[in-house]
């Protein structure tokens, strides 16, 4: 008689019969997939195919651009317990550990400085220590020596519902095996035990492995081993044990039954995410990397149990924590929350976003602006509102996204540094700065009067104004007040000269200079605060008594100086301006809904009516119109947020367009969806003339 032999995960799933909803992927190509299983980490989407397949590190692993769109579907199969082990590695623990900063950088000043201050061990230097902080840190242990003697431990657990018999390991540097061993114990459910190993500390990017090796059955294997990061920077986790207790009774979307494998996951899709966040000033996206160091586990209050972490000597030593708290009802009942079972199947895209914060990265959402009721739109008086420019990154939205431009070159820039600065990055501000003023052919813009409202500020009544290369610029009242909108009146005046040009004047701040080698110098913006309320600078740009209107954020210039252009950079700004060689513009632009033939208002098209221009000198080539272009604007946002878009080009014969607002730029269209329209001139070598916007301003139709 022939034996027939399994492989352990599909003898597991033969143990494990029962009938289970599963997922749909359509991919763009046109085909599908049926009765898999789904786990989305941004860049790409890992699917087991099939349920045998579910816990193994047997994934497809596809492109996130290659799926149009798929479905979850786990039902109560999904959280059944099969009678079997589950052998996990839950995290590789470093000693000695390095000393954070977190909690101990003070932020008192009220012009937005920063300072380390409040451990025993940090040294006292007066006023040198705005701009020499490493004179306070130098009896902190911040890194480690070449030939020094690191003691690695890998924590291993018990996961499943049997008992695990016992295992072989091996350890590995650099995927090269330095050791092995055996684990002679059978561990319980849920039991624990530990393994450690010697190595000499070794300069570079080097990686750990401890890897569990095993033949018997087991709910999965793709925690069988864990893989760190030498050099990445060390998060640890503190949880109640009832919190753990109670995950471990349902299935998360990395297959077990395990708190501590779901979020050594998201610790590890963070550097997915690293090694994806390419920029032109990141070519390789970003070298820095996170490992999970230790995970607190506590019968108490964990917030009690987070506050311990802090040592007699002041100091916490991790580079950034994340605790679980529980309710009081929690901890009293002994019955513990869990998330929907949509989140645990999931992924939790808000941890990525706040482990960010723990790094030193800001919310880049703090740069969105809702306007004032003094600073306003002048055909329909909405206020004039900014969104971020750069929205679709991890630390602006929670959500699949990769780590934005700045981010990642922050990042790139201090992996070797502790953390508890935070958004030390905005003082990346190159030396001098320009702005240039172009119409709409992108030719320069002389003689403009540029205002500029400055968020996060009041004009100090008792400052002087001063004068920099013909720009006016106002003190503004310094006392730690960040939290206001845009100025009433300007911060900055000037007027660009004949090549649309007008320097930015490097206003005098309070100087200091952080761990990370940042320092705040006179820069445009001024004394910045650390969550950006001053980074950005409302633009009113007139010729000829008609406005435009544009947000400067300081993402822009923080990339500038990030992408090489240190000492000098300027920012383009495009108006609807006409030049010396555009054609006469159009007259009389109006907008008017289309009517249907039983005189209904058709809210999905809009009409856009003109007249031509008189001529005004005859067979003057300069006034030769050849044609017409329509435009379209939406929103109440600023000219750099949601420019013009061009929705038609037409022949000089025209003077009417239909337009189907359903269609438009898929973007986001967050303070208001009104609608504006414009129509300019085509001349000759298509040189267009000013846009002459259409009125009346129509109202959201979306």
């Amino acid at each position: 008689m022939k034996r027939l032999i399994f492989p352990a995960l599909l003898l597991a799933a033969l143990l494990y019969a029962a009938p289970l909803a599963a997922d749909t992927v359509e991919f763009t190509d046109g085909t599908r997939m049926d009765n898999c299983f789904v786990r989305d980490e941004g860049v790409r989407y890992l699917i087991w195919e099939n349920w045998a397949d579910v816990g193994s590190t047997k994934m497809k692993i596809v492109p996130r651009s290659q799926v149009k769109s798929w479905k979850k579907i786990r039902n109560d199969k999904w959280d059944e317990h099969p009678k079997l082990p589950d052998l996990s590695v839950t995290f590789i623990e470093m000693n000695p550990k390095l000393a954070g900063l977190h909690g101990l950088i003070n932020y008192d000043d009220p012009t937005g400085r920063m300072i380390p201050k409040g451990a025993k061990t940090m040294i006292d230097v007066g006023e040198r220590g705005w701009m020499h902080p490493e004179e306070i840190v130098k009896n902190l242990k911040l890194k480690y020596e070449p030939g020094e003697t690191i003691t690695l431990t890998a924590h291993a657990k018990n996961v499943g519902f049997d008992t695990a018999k016992p295992f072989e390991f091996i350890w590995l540097i650099d995927g090269k095996q330095i050791s092995s061993g055996k684990c002679a114990k059978a561990l319980k459910e849920m039991e624990e035990t530990v393994f450690s190993i010697k190595w000499k500390w070794e300069e570079g990017f080097h990686t750990a492995t401890f890897k569990i090796k095993t033949d018997q059955p087991e709910i999965a294997n793709i925690n069988n081993e864990a893989t760190d990061p030498l050099w990445g920077l060390t998060f640890s986790l503190v949880v109640s044990n009832g919190k753990a207790k109670a995950w471990h009774q349902v299935r998360s979307a990395v297959g077990t039954f395990s708190f501590e494998d779901y979020y050594r996951w998201h610790v590890d899709l963070m550097n997915v995410l690293f090694a994806n966040s390419i920029w032109p000033s990141a070519p390789e996206g970003i070298k820095a990397r996170v490992r999970l160091d230790r995970i607190v586990y506590t019968d108490g209050d964990p917030a009690e149990a987070q506050a311990s972490l802090v040592q007699p000597d002041g100091i916490r030593y991790d580079q950034g924590n994340w605790t679980w708290t529980d309710t009081e009802e929690e901890m009293r009942s002994g019955k513990f929350q869990l998330p929907s079972k949509d989140w645990y199947t999931g992924t939790e895209w808000s941890l990525p976003h706040e482990l960010g914060h723990q790094l030193g990265i800001a919310d880049w959402y703090w740069i969105d602006y809702g306007g004032t009721d003094y600073h306003t739109w002048q055909d329909n008086g909405e206020p004039i509102t900014h969104f971020e420019l750069h929205p679709n990154q991890m630390m602006h939205w929670h959500g699949p996204n990769i780590y934005g431009e700045v981010d990642a070159n922050y990042l790139n820039e201090t992996w070797d540094k502790p953390r508890g600065y935070f958004a030390d990055y905005y003082f990346a501000i190159p030396k001098e700065n320009y702005i240039k003023v172009v119409d709409v052919n992108g030719d320069p813009v002389p003689h403009a009067r540029v205002e500029m409202y400055q968020r996060g500020t009041l004009i100090d009544p008792a400052g002087s104004p001063i004068v920099d290369q013909g720009v006016i610029y106002f003190p503004v009242i310094e006392d730690g007040n960040f939290e206001i909108p845009c100025s009433r009146t300007p911060v900055i005046i000037g007027m660009t000269d004949k090549n649309g040009m007008m320097h930015l004047p490097n206003r005098p701040v309070s100087p200091v200079k952080t761990l990370n080698g940042y320092e705040r110098r006179p820069n445009p913006f001024g004394n910045m605060n650390v969550m950006g309320n001053r980074g950005e600078l409302l633009t009113k740009i007139t010729k000829e008594s008609r406005p435009a209107w544009f947000m400067l954020e300081i993402y822009d210039f923080n990339v500038a100086w990030f992408r090489g252009q240190k000492d000098k950079f300027i920012y383009t700004l495009k108006t609807p301006f006409g030049g010396t060689e555009s054609p006469l513009a159009p007259i009389r632009v109006k907008a008017e809904y289309v009517r249907t033939a039983d005189n209904q208002i058709d809210k999905d098209h809009v009409k856009i009516t003109w007249e031509a221009a008189p001529a005004a000198r005859e067979l003057q080539y300069l006034d030769n119109v050849i044609g017409y272009k329509v435009y379209r604007r939406i929103g109440s946002m600023t000219l750099n947020d949601r420019p013009w878009f061009p929705v038609a080009t037409l022949g000089p014969n025209n003077r009417e367009c239909i337009i189907d607002l359903k269609q438009y730029p898929e973007d986001t269209y967050w303070y208001s969806g009104t609608n504006r329209f414009a129509v300019s001139s085509i001349g000759m070598l298509s040189k267009e003339s000013e846009l002459i916007e259409a009125l009346p301003v129509l109202p959201t139709v979306r």
